[in-house]
């Protein structure tokens, strides 16, 4: 590690390390900026062009007043922006990017850049992965001989044609156009804009990078924040800032002659800085050049960084690291609570909530389709979920009802397909369409033939003797005038609890025999029984969740070790649509602290 010193001279330039020289210079405006070589004018209109013309136009390699109105332009630009949004959809996107295989570099060079590009100029209608590609290609030559120009020439012209269209960037007004390509009216704003957009591109990108090697474990947002201010001050991605004296400078002791090149080591000038909040990280900039973007920079880079720890949470994922994963879920310290999606939206919103493991409801997934629950006529659109599932962040057990009609091979088959999206767990009932409950035998070697085929499959084989009236032999029902397949309530007539607790339990048992690893019981609620199938099944014992009997804390004291809401939450979701229908219709109140029209996007690029 280079220690700091006072400025040494070195290759007819000054090396500058020291934290308060380097803020001395930054402060001091006698140190300017290098200027940007001119481009090469057009050459029908004689006026500068391409990427000479953006280096003419941006303020990064301008001084003095044409700096001070592009940064007012950038200011003006990024003041609106809100830092909370872009890091939630810069998570939303990396995550999608990774999830589908793209590599770390690759995501934090494009995704800031095209979260950015939405934010300020989503309006265009423009593709903000086309806009992320040819921003790639335009700041791989923005610094001076750093790049060929003719290819960066090209995207300029295309990114210019893509957003000069968007009514906002139009009408912003960024003060007075500092050069004008040719028929570009609005050439001040379209510099501005691309100049953020090639600083979310590099500057963001190495922050990401930088931070990433030093990521570990799945850190909370506090944490991320935490760790981007380390890589700041330990490994800043900005290495080296550039100025030329304007006149004699006295610095540190030395002498610094005008017209000579200065050189300020940002990283060990930062690394030398005082251990206070106050500060600068000057990657950042400081004095008279401070970066306007530093907070959207920061939030662009914890979202990408969030989904980076998510990604690497799951990694190696799906596999036998999942399956145990969700089955030692089921032998903690408490019950896992397992909430019921009926689409990706609701899956992603309980996942962003902290939820480590979602199920399916066969009766939500049957509602969206406009079909019937339990009549085997929803595999289709299961299988359809569950693929649009594997992007969620969080391990996912799908419900099968009782297999949709299929001999045990079948069952075993769409198992396999299943496990080949990422579900960790499936949920196998004995309840049919008929009113009656499947032969034990058959349900023994339906689950076998799922164990046998994807081995580490949690199977939670559900039972519904305590919905449907059974026999004493349990392999035929009485009839049942009402099926609550996943209600609140338990069928009135038909067999004493007893009866059917003793039915519950052989089934329970025999399933175990076959290889279940969990049994499930809707509907039953005294505390008696419960205890009874807690010390009787020898497996993890699954209750639907009933609001007006049970508390988790009660479920948990009885040795329930899985707690399902079943339909619950789509059955909630639906009510409150209608209630908050009928208030706008009727004029009461809205419910507040319903999810923003952005937040639910974000949730869509999980």
């Amino acid at each position: 590690m280079t220690a700091a010193t006072s400025p040494r001279f070195e290759g007819g330039q000054w090396v500058i390390s020291r934290y308060a020289d380097v803020c001395a210079v930054l402060s001091d405006d006698r140190f300017a900026v290098p200027e940007a070589p001119p481009g090469e004018p057009g050459i029908e209109s004689g006026i500068e062009s391409g990427m000479g013309w953006l280096r003419g136009a941006v303020s990064r390699f301008a001084n003095g007043r044409r700096h001070a109105e592009g940064r007012r332009a950038a200011v003006a630009a990024l003041t609106p922006l809100e830092p909370v949004r872009l890091r939630e959809a810069a998570r939303g996107r990396a995550g999608a990017a990774l999830r589908g295989g793209a590599p770390l570099d690759a995501v934090a060079r494009r995704v800031p850049v095209a979260v950015l590009a939405d934010a300020l100029c989503g309006d265009s209608g423009s593709d903000p992965d086309e806009v992320a590609d040819l921003v790639g290609v335009i700041a791989d030559a923005y610094f001076p001989g750093t790049g060929p120009d003719a290819p960066a020439d090209a995207a300029l012209e295309r990114l210019a044609d893509l957003l000069c269209s968007s009514p906002s960037l139009r009408s912003r007004g960024l003060g007075a156009p500092l050069r004008l390509p040719p028929g570009r009216s609005e050439a001040g704003t379209l510099a501005t804009t691309v100049m953020l957009l090639v600083q979310a591109c590099d500057s963001t990108a190495g922050l990401i990078r930088n931070a990433a090697r030093r990521l570990t474990g799945r850190p909370d947002p506090a944490a991320i924040d935490e760790l981007l201010e380390e890589t700041l001050r330990l490994d800043p991605p900005l290495k080296a800032m550039r100025r030329v004296a304007t006149e004699r400078v006295t610095l540190g002791g030395a002498v610094i002659e005008a017209g000579t090149a200065v050189v300020l080591d940002v990283p060990t000038a930062t690394r030398d800085a005082p251990a206070s909040p106050g500060a600068a990280h000057l990657t950042f900039g400081h004095g008279l050049r401070p970066c306007p973007g530093d907070r959207i920079a920061l939030s662009l880079a914890a979202g990408v960084l969030e989904a980076v720890a998510d990604a690497r949470r799951t990694a190696g994922r799906p596999g036998e690291r999942a399956f145990a994963a969700f089955r030692e879920m089921h032998h903690g310290p408490a019950p896992l609570v397992l909430p019921n999606a009926w689409d990706y939206a609701s899956a992603a919103a309980l996942a962003r909530a902290g939820f480590a493991a979602v199920g399916t409801t066969s009766l939500g997934v049957a509602a969206v389709a406009g079909k019937p629950d339990g009549e085997g006529a929803t595999r289709g659109e299961t299988v359809a979920l569950a693929r649009r599932l594997a992007r969620v962040p969080c391990l996912v057990s799908v419900d099968i009802e009782g297999g949709f009609g299929g001999t045990p091979s079948q069952v075993a088959d769409l198992a396999a397909e299943l496990a080949a999206f990422g579900v960790v767990g499936v949920n196998l009932e004995d309840g049919r369409p008929d009113g009656r409950l499947a032969p034990v035998a058959v349900m023994q070697e339906t689950v076998a033939a799922i164990k046998e085929r994807v081995p580490g499959m949690f199977v939670n084989a559900r039972t519904d003797t305590f919905w449907l009236a059974t026999t004493s032999t349990g392999d035929e029902a009485g009839a049942a005038e009402d099926r609550p397949r996943h209600g609140d309530q338990v069928a009135g007539e038909g067999p004493s609890g007893a009866e059917k607790l003793d039915e519950a339990l052989r089934r329970c048992r025999a399933y175990a025999e076959a290889g279940a690893d969990g049994v499930f019981l809707p509907g039953v609620a005294e505390a008696e029984h419960i205890r009874a199938l807690v010390g009787g099944t020898g497996v993890p014992l699954n209750v639907l969740f009933l609001p007006a009997r049970h508390t988790v804390a009660g479920l948990a004291e009885l040795g329930v070790r899985r707690i399902s809401c079943g339909s619950l939450l789509y059955r909630a979701a639906l009510g409150a649509a209608v209630t908050t229908a009928l208030a706008v219709a009727e004029g009461g109140p809205v419910a507040a602290g319903l999810p923003g029209y952005a937040e639910v996007q974000a949730l869509l690029n999980e």
